[in-house]
């Protein structure tokens, strides 16, 4: 790749975006880029220098721009490429080809970091652009100037920003052409980036000295402002400086990766109202991963229970059909509040005990006996004294009260001044006796010195792939939705880690899904096939003209949806359906109640020449990839059948959660199958789809299904014989065998009865 010559040493600025489309747009942008930085260094002693960056997903090769360095494409995806890989060919399929584009160019930005050259980063782009680019600039160090101008800047972006310091500039008008409205838009844009990066370079060696003061995280919420308030202010008398974090389940994530990043030395948590969202389901939820980072970090916590007087939700008609008739204050009309039971704060009390008796520094719990929010008190509406006092004497037994975890009662309300007080007097007690010693972040070295210490950076070489996190923008999801899936899958892992087995089945009527979800069932999944064989007819029904599968499974919602209580129910989608506007169709599910799809009626049971032709004239499996990857941007959960490594490998990329490895149809019983792989095969097969499913995702989850693996005893089988296989999914195996043995054993015993 062409990069700078003679002032190759300088820091530089990289201007990234598709030059197969947006080739006038990325010049006028780089070129305006140029121009902001030259004329506010002009009395700098160092010049910046400007990178176009192509990372076109199109065949369309562009090889320079105008007299700017400039990167191809081929030189990005060069850091994709895996085992011993020359070239990266890209998929056809265009959320593929993005996916590993994204990956290309998270490792491509990270090594120019490591380079300690890289001075920021700008790019432009409509939905695809931003998706792109934006888990690529939040991979960067906070501090790093990260700017994208897009599109999709006013809508939703959670999903881009996440975490991150990265700025959204919203382009108004489509990026398409130059014209009197994007020229301005484009224009501040590139200033704006331009003063970003010029400042932070004029202020590096003023930040790579110590400040001296040691910087604290503050959990907060609206309920809980006044406490931390008078903790902010207790706190910078004492000369510690603080980082308060609103706990919107972002908020959390966001100071943890700051702990991480070396950024923050100590936690007051005094808002821990996320964990509630996360156990019941509200739309500002940690994950299960809350506090870990503060207790590897060993550094001081301080934690009470802020604001678990309530769950989170958005406007009162979002509120799930089961809690409409719990108590409900509507703080906004964008946000609706619930009050907690004393059951869920016993959960929420288990979930931080389990956290925090793994510690192994100093903790303090200080728990307000008279309330936790501006809501709970006397007089407003969640004051519930039992609701309160169950969650810190649950709080206070299971705690392991010693030397390195503490646990005070304050005869106070969490908004009390006394209490405030008492967080940082224990705050105090339990941080190092010597407040003021030197916390940097790695990123604080001077860009002056960087000069210095590194030699030109003139190209990066080809990277090997490894730990790529695979696309996580969600650009189309509604929060309830995406929060949906994100509960399921915890819940999913969590079980994983515990050695349980993830089951799944097929429920072709409400008394199957009822009954399944008694059993303990994880997902349940309804398609047109468990119509059939609940009819008596075989599953292969379902692959055959004999009635519309996504209309079936419309109507089998009204059966199902309202008799299953908890557990994930997902839609069975035949999208290779030339009648359905899959867009439309996957939201029409969405509005009905399903969290989730599956790829069925689905082409890979046909093999041979049928199979061959549905691929050519279009009614082929990249259809149903192209279904599970638009289901993936709307928040879904996605679990696909794959029956060969390469489907497992396209479903990856397309996002799929959880990949079901296809053994075929299920043999046994009255309609089963006679022909399918032996047992011992499968595991062969199921193994070889997994090993290509973690090839792209190592966090996805693999189950297998069908064939022979038809019982518990076979599905233990193949599970003991393979690696990173986590459950079984059945379908026939749940409902059609079991009622056949169950009903054949039933009517042989009513009729066994003696008359004599």
């Amino acid at each position: 790749m062409k990069m700078a010559t003679a002032q190759s040493d300088s820091p530089r600025v990289f201007c990234i975006g598709t030059a197969d489309t947006k080739f006038d747009e990325l010049r006028f942008l780089s070129e305006y880029v140029r121009s902001s930085l030259n004329s506010f260094s002009n009395k700098s002693s160092f010049k910046v220098g400007v990178t176009i960056v192509d990372v076109s997903t199109s065949l369309k090769e562009t090889n320079s721009c105008a007299d700017f360095d400039f990167v191809p494409r081929k030189d990005v995806l060069s850091c994709y490429a895996r085992g011993g890989e020359s070239v990266v060919q890209l998929s056809e399929d265009r959320s593929q080809a993005i996916a590993i584009m994204n990956k290309a160019l998270e490792t491509f930005l990270s090594k120019a970091n490591g380079e300690q050259i890289l001075a920021g980063v700008i790019g432009l782009g409509g939905s695809g652009g931003t998706s792109l680019s934006s888990s690529a600039f939040r991979s960067l160090p906070i501090g790093i100037p990260k700017v994208i101008i897009s599109t999709v800047a006013s809508g939703q972006t959670e999903s881009y920003i996440g975490t991150s310091d990265l700025v959204l500039f919203p382009s108004v008008v489509d990026i398409c052409g130059i014209n009197s409205v994007s020229k301005v838009v484009l224009s501040n844009a590139g200033a704006a980036f331009a003063g970003m990066v010029v400042g932070r370079l004029e202020s590096s060696k003023e930040h790579s000295i110590p400040t001296g003061k040691f910087t604290i995280g503050v959990t907060m919420f609206g309920v809980t402002t006044p406490c931390v308030n008078a903790v902010k202010e207790r706190l910078a008398k004492e000369g510690y400086e603080t980082l308060v974090f609103h706990a919107t389940g972002v908020g959390g994530r966001a100071m943890e990766d700051l702990v991480r990043g070396g950024f923050i030395q100590g936690v007051l948590d005094i808002t821990t109202t996320e964990v509630a969202d996360y156990v019941v389901g509200g739309v500002m939820a940690c994950d299960s991963s809350r506090f870990d980072a503060i207790l590897e970090k060993k550094i001081p916590l301080v934690l009470s229970v802020g604001a678990l007087d309530m769950v989170n939700f958005g406007p009162k008609t979002t509120i799930p059909p089961e809690f409409q008739q719990r108590k409900i204050h509507e703080h906004n009309e964008q946000v609706s509040l619930m009050r907690t039971t004393v059951g869920e704060n016993k959960k929420f009390a288990a979930f931080i005990a389990k956290k925090l008796n793994k510690a192994s520094s100093s903790v303090c719990v200080c728990l307000p006996e008279k309330g936790v929010s501006t809501l709970d008190a006397l007089g407003k509406d969640f004051y519930d004294p039992e609701a309160t006092s169950c969650l810190t004497h649950e709080l206070q037994m299971l705690l392991e009260n010693n030397e390195r975890c503490q646990v005070k009662v304050f005869p106070y309300h969490i908004n009390d001044v006394e209490f405030a007080n008492a967080l940082v007097d224990s705050f105090l007690e339990i941080s190092p006796k010597s407040r003021h010693v030197e916390c940097q972040p790695a990123e604080s070295k001077s860009i002056q010195d960087i000069q210095n210490d590194n030699a030109v950076l003139q190209k990066y070489p080809s990277c090997n792939g490894k730990n790529f996190s695979r696309l996580n923008d969600f650009p189309n999801a509604k929060p309830e939705t995406l929060q949906k899936r994100i509960v399921i899958l915890q819940k999913l892992k969590d079980q994983i880690s515990k050695g349980k087995p993830i089951i799944g089945a097929g429920a072709g009527t409400g008394i199957s899904a009822k009954f399944e979800e008694a059993g303990g069932v994880d997902l349940i999944v309804l398609y047109n096939s468990g119509r059939f064989r609940m009819a008596g007819r075989g599953s292969l029904a379902g692959l055959l003209p004999f009635a519309d599968a996504n209309a079936i499974v419309l109507e089998m919602a009204n059966e199902v949806l309202p008799v299953v209580k908890e557990v994930a129910v997902l839609a069975g989608v035949c999208a290779t359906d030339p009648f359905r506007m899959m867009d439309n169709f996957l939201k029409q599910l969405e509005s009905v109640g399903f969290c989730g799809v599956q790829n069925f009626p689905t082409v890979g049971l046909f093999d041979g020449n049928f199979r061959q032709n549905l691929e050519e004239t279009g009614m082929g499996y990249g259809l149903e990839v192209e279904m599970i990857a638009a289901a993936h941007r709307m928040g879904l959960l996605t679990t696909p059948y794959a029956f060969c490594p390469d489907e497992a490998v396209a479903m990856a990329e397309a996002g799929a959660d959880i990949i079901v490895a296809h053994m075929g149809l299920t043999t046994s019983g009255s309609i089963g199958a006679k022909t399918a792989v032996s047992l011992e095969e499968s595991v062969t097969c199921v193994q070889a789809i997994a090993d290509a499913t973690h090839r792209i995702n190592p966090d996805a989850i693999v189950l297998c299904h069908g064939g022979p693996i038809s019982s518990p005893e076979e599905a233990a089988y193949v599970l003991k014989r393979t690696r990173g296989v986590h459950g079984f999914y059945g379908a026939s195996s749940m409902e059609r065998l079991p009622v056949e043995q169950a009903i054949t054993a039933t009517i042989q015993q009513y009729k066994s009865i003696s008359m004599e």
